[in-house]
């Protein structure tokens, strides 16, 4: 499905969803998803509609199983001794482990055996099966999962209605690359009945004419020189166009996603729904756990509630930091949990993308980084307090900023390269053999980014990080051009479909790509 078809199914179910009486219009979002899954992936049908009936029942049971006690319990409250009401909730919860752990492991060993059986037999050398990867099942499943977790810890009652479950898991926008959504931000959404608003309809097209911009315009036109650096064989090229290969795939790869982004969320807005914010501005982070928290922020709220909080919470780490507080001081075992939690995040967030060498390298990089921060935070707080001055400047900001791009880029070599060989074969040719006489126009051209495009991308590269510093400041681009005046906006929205058709469909050398994220 090509962007435009993405964009013209999006308003054509807008149109569906407020032309049908109010009470029927979630039925009309579950049509629409599971008629977009169906012609983008059919083969991959059965599997979202097992997570989604495996899940909705477990919850159910869990559910059932601990209203059934607390009702008996209430019943005999008058003759029931304490030591068999703990023994009630013990069955109980023995009864939900059952349920929870069965569905848990059955969807994630789902997941783990069509996402990485290719990957464990290329260690061996083995070939590959080429087992269907149903669209978007590292995104539903996580999602199920997620709420499977918090019916479980008795966050909210589970839903009785398995369609309504199956809107939630399904919602076609964020099919496609997340974000990552929460049962209950997002479920009420889906049921309530949102009135016809003209001003969401505006937001929400601007946002989608900005998400497309970024992706066919910026990221689509850097694509064809990022797979010609990286794609090259060793010692093509020398540090000078490895870095302008890192650079691009570093703009290219925030363009794609976040503009994917843009573009579902913006489709949500005109019907009302808003979607998890997945990107604040990465790249004006002042630290790499910064840089975290405002990339793929859905993602990361997963790991940080479901896999971080928990394994820091757990047994053997409390002992663990004990252990550390008597040998090393209570701030290194304060900080300890955090550290470890921080490293198996991000090892799992590696696999996540692939258990690949790279991947698992790129994953270990970012988690010894921000296990090292934590360490350290008592060293860089006491540093900063008697440095105040130095550290609330201007300049110092913009340092951290961009220490923070550099350690983000070291890391995008291991994200992007085939092999973790490879990224480390990049990284040293990038400090040792700089070669910055290839960078010449022809040099461009030959990979794919020819001086007229060089030069419209190095203009809207300019442009996104105007917009981005004004929105960092505080400035919704968007409310204030709802604000304007009728022409103004006309003239706003026009000059953003022309660039958008001329630039990114019909400029030079364009091949409309597939989003980076559809693969997971």
């Amino acid at each position: 499905m090509t962007l435009f078809r993405l964009a013209a199914y999006g308003f054509a179910c807008t149109a569906a969803y407020y032309l049908v009486p109010k009470r029927f219009r979630w039925m009309v979002l579950l049509a629409f998803s599971y008629g977009f899954y169906a012609a983008r992936a059919l083969t991959g049908l059965p599997f979202i509609l097992l997570t989604t009936l495996t899940t909705w029942l477990a919850a159910l049971r869990i559910g059932s199983i601990g209203e059934r006690t607390k009702q008996r319990i209430r019943a005999e409250k008058a003759t029931m001794t304490q030591e068999k009401k703990k023994q009630l909730k013990a069955e109980a919860k023995r009864r939900q482990r059952v349920w929870f752990f069965g569905v848990l492991v059955l969807n994630f060993a789902i997941l783990a055996v069509l996402k990485y059986t290719d990957d464990v037999l290329g260690w061996f050398g083995a070939s590959p099966l080429g087992l269907l990867l149903p669209l978007g099942i590292s995104f539903y499943t996580f999602q199920s999962m997620g709420y499977l977790i918090d019916v479980y810890s008795g966050k909210y009652a589970p839903e009785k209605n398995p369609a309504r479950f199956a809107l939630f898991v399904s919602f076609f926008p964020q099919l496609i690359q997340g974000p990552i959504g929460r049962y209950d931000q997002l479920s009420p959404q889906l049921r309530e009945d949102h009135a016809f608003d003209w001003d969401n309809l505006q937001r929400g097209f601007l946002l989608m004419i900005w998400g497309l911009f970024k992706k066919m315009v910026i990221a689509d036109r850097a694509l064809p020189a990022v797979n010609a650096v990286f794609g090259a064989q060793a010692g093509t090229y020398g540090g000078a166009v490895t870095v302008l290969g890192v650079l691009l795939y570093s703009l290219q790869q925030y363009c794609d996603f976040s503009g994917g982004i843009d573009l579902v969320a913006g489709i949500a807005q005109q019907m009302g729904i808003a979607l998890a914010p997945n990107f604040k501005r990465p790249y004006f982070a002042v630290s790499l756990g910064d840089f975290w928290r405002r990339w793929h922020i859905s993602l990361g709220a997963w790991m940080r509630d479901y896999v971080f909080y928990p394994f820091a919470l757990t047994k053997p780490v409390g002992r663990l930091s004990r252990a550390a507080k008597a040998r090393f001081g209570t701030e290194f075992a304060r900080a300890l949990p955090a550290a470890l939690g921080n490293i198996l995040v991000f090892l799992l967030v590696g696999v996540w993308h692939g258990a690949t060498s790279n991947y698992i390298l790129w994953g270990l990089y970012n988690g010894v980084i921000l296990a090292f921060s934590a360490l350290m935070e008592p060293a860089y707080k006491a540093w900063n307090t008697a440095h105040a001055r130095l550290a609330a400047s201007r300049p110092f900001h913009v340092f951290r900023v961009l220490r923070t791009f550099l350690i983000v880029n070291i890391g995008w070599y291991f994200d992007r390269c085939a092999h973790g060989m490879d990224a480390l074969r990049m990284l040293r040719t990038t400090v040792c053999d700089p070669r910055a006489g290839q960078l010449t126009h022809e040099l461009l051209k030959t990979i794919g980014l020819p001086r007229a495009d060089a030069k419209l991308l190095l203009l809207c590269t300019v442009l996104l990080f105007g917009v981005s510093l004004v929105q960092e400041r505080g400035v919704v681009l968007r409310d204030w051009v709802s604000r304007q005046r009728l022409p103004l906006r006309w003239l706003v929205l026009i000059l953003g479909i022309v660039s958008v058709l001329i630039f990114g469909v019909y400029g030079s050398g364009f091949d409309e790509a597939s989003f980076i994220y559809y693969q997971f």
